[in-house]
């Protein structure tokens, strides 16, 4: 075994230890990680209290400082102890309350901002409905939603299809319409790895 590879091993072994006693849940919580760079699609495979397994193009170094967001309302600050490949170890900094995290509230059906997390990219959607195709930049996009910038008003749960350059085509419902934008709420999430790749080559489309 390789000296790296030994280190990973410790590293990894040490995070478990540290967890000793915490409850592993596995789960698959889509999320939003912010750390160097542009910010990125995650997963959450495993979490418990004190920490959390992750998935992700992008892997942070060991020792990093990290954000990651699971909803609009929940955002937890963590410290990379582990990484290879796709995958990561984070440590909390504050225990969380993971029955609190996973629980499932009821959704306000007034509520602008939704559960998911969002991410901003320049990027064009293209929404189709009964009155024909109307044209507008996307101001933000979660993997169940996307708020795109347009002049026109559209009715509360008003069917549409919206295709996003590079993502293709879906059917979506009005969510809101409000200060020339509106939300739209995917009929079915987006691909999880689709979103990841997309989000990333917007990302690096928009770099100087």
């Amino acid at each position: 075994m390789t000296i790296a590879a030994t280190m990973e091993l410790d590293n990894r072994r040490g995070y478990i230890e540290r967890r000793g006693g915490a409850r592993h849940i596995s789960v698959f919580r889509v999320g939003r990680l912010v750390s160097t760079g542009p910010d990125q699609l995650c997963v959450v495979r495993n979490l418990s209290a004190s920490g959390a397994m992750i998935e992700v193009n992008r892997v942070p170094a060991v020792g990093d400082r990290v954000q990651i967001d699971l909803r609009s309302d929940r955002c937890f600050w963590a410290t990379v102890r582990w990484a290879r490949r796709r995958e990561a170890g984070v440590q909390f900094e504050m225990p969380i309350d993971v029955d609190a995290v996973l629980r499932e509230e009821r959704q306000s059906i007034r509520r602008r901002h939704p559960r998911a997390p969002r991410f901003q990219r320049a990027g064009n959607a293209r929404i189709i409905s009964g009155r024909g195709t109307i044209e507008g930049a996307i101001a933000n996009i979660s993997i169940v939603g996307v708020a795109v910038v347009t002049p026109e008003i559209f009715a509360r749960d008003e069917p549409v299809v919206v295709a996003v350059d590079g993502l293709g085509a879906t059917h979506a419902f009005v969510r809101w319409s409000l200060d020339g934008e509106i939300g739209l709420r995917l009929s079915s999430p987006l691909s999880y790895r689709a979103l990841a790749d997309w989000l990333d080559d917007q990302a690096a489309i928009g770099d100087p």
